[in-house]
């Protein structure tokens, strides 16, 4: 691969494009949006339902959540179901009403926490609360003098993730590099990994139907929407081979999409090379990180997103998966000065293809619907988290590094027909 130089700016012919689209259409800034008002059924569908964009704003989508009436008549009886359930366990349901919410995916319930009622108590009736009573209890957990119960909803409200980007509002600036990842249960507030703040590495699991697609898609989205293309180089590895290319067209996006593992290990075992070479640059303007080098020197220096997909595909090539621990074993916690960041997904991340070292380096964990305790348990690096338990279709659990409770929350979705879309506005003015 090669890589920007920190002297001088190399302009490639889509970035040319790119500036030659934003100077000559941005004033014709027009553009619009289907609305959409959308609900899923729990079902157990392979992907996201296709849906417009809806040009709603996210603060009013929650109040849509509080204002359906069908919605708030199965809230309020699913609380009044839930006590009556502990109440017959003979376990304490003293519910707090103010801190309980519906939120897109469950009932989210709140009860006060006593030697009456545990967490282990409340997971030891799981099955009776679905089977006596119809709640499907999909977690339980502790939190600061509360036990809190999440029920699964009949109907769930799909957020869309235009909707979610307005919410954000990412601001063009210099060396921006949170990731959109969804919407927190606990309160409706948006949820970014941050490599700076977070770990710099990433693992994504999720088995078919989870939303794994649709997460990676909105990731490379939220890059180009929060970041100009001097400032950024996207890199894609597919085993696939299919499922970026329309991808390829953002000026973003750098070089052609990986799709051979020969070039995958090449591409991976140059990125030492450039750590190596961009910390001779560190040193030589005695700064600390491509942040400081950029605010005293204004020398850029992108920051490199490397999306892998499938890497299980290729974990069980003995050269590869050598290939793949030495790389990311150097890069570790010393890319974060370089601005050089891993993102790892895969279906069924299992002890064969995702090594304990492997786990060790990648700190941060997306972990959607997989297929039973022991993925979950090593996707997450932690024992009986439940991912197998989670609805699919985008929800998730996040363990950040730097965060001391892992994260319950909800991928925004977005169809094929939002997806160009969105990448034509990025395109044409810059920005969605």
């Amino acid at each position: 691969m090669k890589f920007i130089t920190p002297t001088k700016s190399t302009k490639s012919a889509k970035e040319a494009n790119f500036e030659d689209k934003v100077k000559n259409l941005q004033a014709s800034n027009t553009h619009t949006d289907a609305t959409t008002k959308a609900i899923v059924n729990n079902d157990k569908t392979e992907h996201f339902p296709e849906s417009a964009i809806s040009n709603n704003s996210f603060a009013n989508r929650e109040k849509e959540v509080v204002c359906d009436e069908e919605a708030m008549q199965w809230f309020a009886s699913t609380k009044s179901t839930c006590r009556l359930a502990l109440q017959n366990f003979q376990l304490r349901s003293k519910l707090v009403d103010s801190e309980s919410r519906l939120t897109p995916n469950c009932a989210l319930l709140k009860f006060e926490g006593s030697s009456q009622l545990t967490v282990d108590q409340v997971l030891k009736r799981q099955k009776e609360f679905l089977t006596s009573y119809g709640l499907d209890v999909t977690s339980v957990r502790p939190e600061a003098g509360f036990v809190s119960i999440s029920i699964a909803r009949p109907k769930r409200q799909i957020l869309m993730l235009e909707d979610v980007m307005r919410d954000w509002k990412p601001k063009l600036k210099n060396s921006h590099c949170d990731l959109l990842i969804g919407i927190k249960e606990a309160n409706n507030s948006i949820l970014t990994l941050s490599p700076r703040k977070n770990a710099p590495h990433t693992l994504i699991a999720g088995s078919t139907g989870s939303g794994k697609s649709i997460l990676l898609q909105n990731i490379i989205l939220s890059i180009v929407v929060a970041s100009k293309p001097d400032d950024v180089e996207v890199k894609i590895i597919d085993p696939k081979r299919v499922s970026f290319n329309k991808f390829k067209s953002l000026p973003h996006i750098k070089g052609d999409i990986i799709k051979d593992m020969d070039d995958a290990a090449a591409f991976l075992n140059s990125l030492l090379e450039e750590m190596k070479r961009r910390y001779a640059v560190l040193e030589k303007h005695e700064v600390e990180d491509i942040y400081e080098l950029k605010q005293k020197t204004n020398i850029v220096l992108p920051i490199i997103w490397v999306l892998h997909d499938e890497f299980a595909l290729w974990m069980l090539n003995k050269g590869y998966r050598d290939t793949v621990e030495t790389v990311v074993n150097q890069l570790s916690v010393a890319a974060r000065a370089a601005g050089i960041f891993l993102i790892f997904a895969a279906q069924r991340p299992d002890n064969n293809v995702f090594p304990m070292q492997l786990r060790a380096n990648l700190g941060n964990r997306l972990v959607l619907k997989v297929d039973g305790p022991g993925t979950s348990d090593i996707a997450l690096g932690e024992k009986n988290l439940g991912a197998e338990k989670l609805l699919g279709n985008g929800h998730i659990i996040a363990k950040l590094e730097g965060e001391t409770e892992v994260i319950y929350a909800q991928v925004p979705f977005i169809g094929t027909v939002g997806v160009e879309d969105l990448i034509q506005k990025v395109e044409t003015f810059g920005t969605f």
